[in-house]
């Protein structure tokens, strides 16, 4: 089993709440449920805080500890195919306007996209396509 287990466990009519051992929760639900994220929107925002998480180091040490980081992402979906993403896209909102050199803020650009196409486990595993074993009981 992974060492970073999470558990799911139904809270209601089409709500459900992730659990780790650390004690983060986050409620899951449709579309229609109030408070919730959908499974889809989970997705997003682990890829977008994976990229956010990857690239906090780099953009602090140039920008510095108070930094405003955020990072977007949204999904375009297959046509014919409601429940599957076509792609997705990550977009940063950091004021660079810091670096007044162009090629320093082209360094410290390509430093982050290099980061995060290297070490964001989410993005690389979605990417790749990462094989998922499914167990029921029988």
């Amino acid at each position: 089993m992974s060492s970073t287990p999470v558990e799911v466990t139904r809270t209601g009519s089409h709500t459900f709440t992730a659990t780790n051992p650390r004690g983060g929760e986050v409620t899951i639900g449709r579309e229609d449920a109030p408070d919730a994220f959908t499974p889809g929107e989970l997705l997003l925002a682990a890829i977008a805080a994976c990229s956010a998480v990857t690239s906090e180091n780099l953009l602090v040490r140039r920008l510095g500890e108070d930094a405003k980081v955020t990072v977007h992402a949204d999904r375009t979906k297959v046509p014919e195919d409601k429940h599957k993403f076509a792609s997705v896209q990550v977009g940063f909102d950091v004021d660079l306007s810091g670096i007044e050199d162009d090629d320093e803020r082209g360094k410290v650009v390509d430093a982050v996209q290099r980061a995060v196409e290297k070490y964001c486990t989410v993005s690389r595993s979605v990417e790749e396509g990462t094989p998922i074993e499914l167990t029921l009981p029988r």
